[in-house]
């Protein structure tokens, strides 16, 4: 006799536990949720989806989700994760630059001030007006 799984309709999150692999998903109970097929006749017979790992020894967490959901949500958290990654490298680069600004502008009040010092200097031997003169 064949066996014959019923299909819960329960919320349907699906997430990765730390120790699983990226093939692997675990249900609400924090466990492995195993992939099974559906064995009854009729037009879902051969389609596989991830279940609750509990089923159907003991009461059930709910959760649920087809095969191709799951690649669907897979290649989405893929998607995120690039753009997650590009928003972070160009935070960094953001941060760099700040660094970068904020020493060019310290080395720009250094700057200053050494003109104004070359400055007075030259006023003092009385070279900055001759040179103003001549120009």
């Amino acid at each position: 006799m064949a066996n014959h799984l019923s299909v819960g309709f329960g919320s349907s999150r699906s997430r990765t536990k730390g120790n699983a692999s990226p093939s692997q998903l675990v249900c609400y109970h924090n466990k492995i949720a195993p992939l099974r097929t559906v064995c009854y006749d009729g037009p879902m017979k051969g389609k596989r989806f991830y279940g609750c790992s509990y089923w159907p020894e003991q009461r059930t967490c709910g959760f649920f989700k087809w095969v191709d959901e799951v690649d669907d949500i897979r290649e989405l958290q893929h998607v995120v994760h690039e753009k997650e990654t590009t928003i972070c490298e160009l935070e960094h680069e953001v941060e760099m630059l700040k660094q970068e600004m904020e020493l060019l502008r310290d080395k720009v009040k250094k700057l200053k001030a050494r003109k104004r010092s070359c400055s007075r200097r030259l006023k003092k031997c009385g070279l900055l007006q001759l040179r103003l003169c001549s120009s």
